[in-house]
């Protein structure tokens, strides 16, 4: 009942590694004509001029800097809650000191009565 049509087909991997050829392709297309071309430039300082501005109007958002300290408390007690779950494991999962002079010494291996370990 449960036939699937995209059961390990040799051509599964290529559609991947075509798509990933054809961004690097693009990408390096992009990147040659915004660094290499006068108009592309244009297009990039327009960019970067653009971002800085909106940014500037992200970091004066006075909504935004209250959320960012409220998110910056939540961290600051997630830090805590984790540094104590931490500390417990650590402490529950020391492992106990044996005293092993006591312990008699075992040979497993023994061949005609003689010891094959130290």
């Amino acid at each position: 009942m449960t036939d699937c049509s995209c059961s390990h087909h040799p051509s599964d991997s290529s559609g991947f590694v075509s798509g990933l050829m054809v961004g690097v392709i693009v990408g390096a297309a992009a990147a040659h004509f915004l660094n290499n071309t006068e108009r592309g430039r244009e297009i990039l300082d327009n960019i970067k001029e653009n971002a800085g501005d909106a940014l500037k109007e992200v970091v004066e958002n006075p909504a935004l800097a209250e959320k960012m300290k409220d998110l910056e408390k939540t961290v600051a007690e997630a830090r805590k809650t984790i540094n104590s779950a931490a500390e417990r494991v650590a402490e529950a999962t020391e492992p106990a000191e044996v005293d092993t002079s006591a312990a008699p010494k075992k040979n497993f291996f023994k061949s005609l009565g003689r010891s094959l370990g130290k």
